[in-house]
């Protein structure tokens, strides 16, 4: 089981993209989306994000959320410059069981449809609205590979 989850709304605009941070309502989905994921038992055992800082502060309050701290490790790879492609041979790589991934559009819907339906144009519902969560059963990285188990977006 895996967890891949879009970053909490971010402010529109900053000098860089790597540097727009979470609005307070992007702060209240991810906390949301964190308490919920454990109340249903997907509790993650580690987080990974990506280098963008909308990703990092997602991870960190999904992580406060936890009963049990999860570490929470920052990988290369899985920005919305990154190609989906790319990112994918980086989950194949890092991703273990009960792990998460907090990255971006497009790159999390193309993942989501390649693995769920075999095609990265697949209109993946529910779609990944800011801090939307997907939870995953996937013993492959095959095409089609994966099973839905559950999604979670903010309320």
């Amino acid at each position: 089981m895996m967890i891949l989850m879009r970053h909490g709304e971010a402010v529109p605009f900053a000098p860089r993209d790597e540097d727009r941070p979470l609005t307070p309502t992007g702060q209240g989905e991810a906390t949301q989306i964190g308490r919920r994921l454990v109340e249903a038992g997907f509790a993650p055992a580690a987080i990974a994000h990506s280098t963008r800082l909308r990703a990092h502060q997602t991870a960190s309050l999904v992580a406060a959320s936890c009963v049990e701290q999860p570490q929470v490790v920052e990988w290369s790879g899985i920005t919305p410059d990154d190609h989906w492609q790319q990112a994918l041979a980086v989950l194949e790589a890092g991703v273990c069981d009960q792990h998460l991934v907090v990255f971006h559009q497009p790159i999390l819907a193309q993942i989501l449809g390649y693995l769920l339906e075999g095609d990265p144009n697949f209109d993946v519902q529910p779609r990944p609205v800011p801090a939307t969560a997907y939870v995953l059963d996937c013993d492959h990285w095959l095409p089609g590979s994966a099973r839905l188990i559950a999604a979670y977006t903010p309320e």
